[in-house]
Formats: structure tokens, C-alpha cells, sequence
């Protein structure tokens, strides 16, 4: 579809549906109506401004793999007998392992995942490569660990509850992907090296702590902690009064993210042409994570309930 104010192409929730079909990630009707109702359109229109059609579909197509993947550990509660994580994770591994893919009879997760990577590795530098499979990796840790921590009944401090949290969430992974699909690729240089990690980290902490704020009565339906019961358990304090902390948490983080976007945007020790990148990648982060915050409020994940008119999502 075609916006006639503009003339951009503007992609529907269904784009990704005969993708998802071939893929085995959608079965049935069921599958089907979840899919849309996550709007992945909105986040991968709103991270990709401008960009064709084309980037902002693989980004879509990317978001509903992480979602997919996402859903499959936590619905089927993937984790609750010592090594079913492991089996499903496996062959995720394998697909980003050099000189590798998925393996014969492999399920269809680990497919997905090879066609993406091809469609997205071809062509881009090592070091881009390289990043993508320690930050997806990561991710896989994190679940494993986070579902050990479970199966032994460990309730972590809420910093330890932070660290790991930071690293479930695969908001990492997803941006390197929009650094590639967006051509705004990472500066590595020692004068920015730390601001551009502080940066990284706070657009996953701002999204995971957003979903925990909106989850809260569904996690603890299931006895999971997560940001918002960790505060009231830690602070002996009601339910709604942790709310109110972790939404200062979150303003207090995405204040502190503006601040280290500035001082990146005023940075002027490096060469012309580097810093022209550096500006292209701040402005991708910055423009994911007003896109992710825009999604989860959409989809119903960082208000509590969906916007008026607008499908149920996550």
C-alpha cells in the first residue's frame, strides 16, 4: 500500500504472513492472528523511516523470528527439565557458527534462522558478523541461565535481576540488524568505544524494563519475578507504588540515554567521515528506541492495554 501524502510504500502487520507460512512459524489461524497482532510493521516502519520497502519487510521478518523464538521458550516453558533449552537452542548455535548451518532435520526455528542470516551476512564486514553471533548468543545464554535460576527456585537481587534481564531481552541483536538493514554501521574508536556501549545497553534496558512494567500481572500469575515484583519484594512496598518505581527507573535511564547522545553528537575527535557514521548510528538508536517504546504502547505491552482500535499483542 502506497501513503498518497507521501508516496512511501507503508507495509501492513500481514506482510510477513506467507513469509511465516513457508518458514513452519505460523500453523494455523491462530498462529496467523497472533502474528498481525504484534504490529510488527510499527516497529519496523518506526525504527526505519524512509527506507524501502524491502529493509523495513526484513526487518519485520526479523522482529517476528526473535518474537517467535521468544514465545516458543517462554509459552511451551522451554527450561523446566535440565536440558530441553539446550536442544532447542543447539541448532541455533549451529547456524551461526563459522562454515556451518542447519543441520539435517532441523526444526523450523533454526531454518528461519539461516535464511535470515544468508539474506543478511552476505556481503558484510567480519567484525559486523562477528558482533551479531556474540550478541545472539548472549541471548541464548541468558535463557539458559535464566531458566536454570527457575528450575532451582534462585530469586536474584535486582542487580543481578538487571544484568540478566539486559541480556534476554534481544534488543542487541535486533540492532545490529537495523545497523546493517539501515546502513549505519557501529563506529569502533576508543574516544566513543564507552559511550557507544552505555548507549547499546540503556535501549535494551529502557525495552525490557517497559515490558516488565506491563507483564507484571501475567509474570506473577506464573511466579516469575521481574523488575517491577523484584522492587516491591526488595522495598517492602505495594504493588503499585513498584510501579511507579520502575516507571522512574525507565525515565531516568532514557534521560540518562539523551545525555550520552548528545555528548556522542558533539564529539569532535574523529575524522570527517567517521563522525558522520557515528551521527547515523545515534540517530538509529535513538530512533529504535522511540519506535520500540511507540510498539509496546500499540501492542498493548507498555501501557497495560492496546490503544484504542489496535490488536492485543505480546
Amino acid at each position: 500500500m502506497t501513503d498518497a501524502s507521501s508516496g512511501v510504500v507503508v507495509l501492513g502487520p500481514e506482510t510477513v504472513l506467507p513469509w511465516a507460512r513457508a518458514a513452519g512459524m505460523v500453523v494455523d489461524t491462530r498462529g496467523e492472528r497472533r502474528l498481525v497482532s504484534m504490529r510488527l510493521d510499527v516497529l519496523a516502519g518506526g525504527a526505519l523511516p524512509g527506507a524501502a520497502a524491502a529493509d523495513v519487510e526484513l526487518a519485520m521478518r526479523w522482529a517476528a523470528f526473535i518474537c517467535w523464538v521468544d514465545d516458543e521458550i517462554d509459552r511451551r516453558g522451554l527450561g523446566s527439565v535440565p536440558g530441553e533449552l539446550e536442544r532447542f537452542t543447539g541448532p541455533l548455535r549451529g547456524v551461526l557458527a563459522p562454515g556451518t548451518g542447519p543441520a539435517g532435520g532441523a526444526g523450523a526455528h533454526a531454518v528461519a534462522l539461516a535464511g535470515l542470516w544468508d539474506r543478511t551476512a552476505t556481503g558484510t564486514p567480519a567484525r559486523w558478523r562477528e558482533r551479531f553471533t556474540a550478541d545472539y548468543t548472549d541471548f541464548l545464554d541468558a535463557c539458559e541461565q535464566e531458566a536454570a535460576l527457575r528450575r532451582d527456585g534462585v530469586r536474584l537481587p535486582l542487580d543481578g535481576y538487571l544484568g540478566l534481564r539486559r541480556r534476554t531481552i534481544t534488543l542487541l541483536p535486533m540492532l545490529d540488524v537495523l545497523e546493517r538493514i539501515g546502513r549505519a554501521p557501529l563506529v569502533e574508536h576508543a574516544r566513543v568505544d564507552a559511550r557507544l556501549r552505555d548507549l547499546r545497553r540503556a535501549v535494551a534496558d529502557v525495552a525490557g524494563w517497559a515490558n516488565d512494567l506491563a507483564s507484571t500481572a501475567d509474570d506473577e500469575a506464573v511466579g516469575q519475578d521481574n523488575l517491577v515484583t523484584l522492587l516491591a519484594r526488595e522495598g517492602g512496598c505495594p504493588t503499585g507504588e513498584a510501579r511507579g518505581r520502575a516507571a522512574a527507573m525507565i525515565g531516568e535511564r532514557r534521560a540518562g540515554m539523551r545525555a550520552t547522545a548528545a555528548r556522542l553528537r558533539a564529539e569532535r575527535g574523529l575524522p570527517s567521515g567517521r563522525r558522520a557514521e557515528l551521527l547515523r548510528y545515534v540517530d538509529l538508536v535513538e530512533t529504535f528506541t522511540a519506535a520500540v517504546l511507540r510498539w509496546l504502547a500499540v501492542t498493548g505491552r507498555f501501557t497495560g492495554g492496546p490503544e484504542p482500535g489496535r490488536a492485543p499483542g505480546l
